[in-house]
């Protein structure tokens, strides 16, 4: 499954690289979507899904260091 998620993700990527808004794949036909926002929302859910699959349920990681800084008065 995860490997037919890479698929529809590479298709989709490759679309909304050369800026078409129909997609056609064996896999899953032919869409059209209405904007570029919406394929990136569609690519977004296929990325997620494919994680999930994989065992990662929350994708990436993101983490961020926060330092904090102070002067004593004293």
């Amino acid at each position: 499954m995860a490997n037919d998620l890479d698929k529809q993700i590479a298709t989709l990527d490759r679309a909304m690289a050369s800026g078409v808004l129909t997609v056609e794949s064996p896999d899953t036909g032919r869409v059209t979507y209405r904007s570029y926002d919406e394929m990136r929302r569609v690519r977004a859910d296929l990325v997620a899904r494919r994680d999930a699959a994989n065992g990662n349920p929350f994708g990436r990681r993101r983490t961020s260091q926060v330092v904090i800084t102070c002067r004593s008065g004293w």
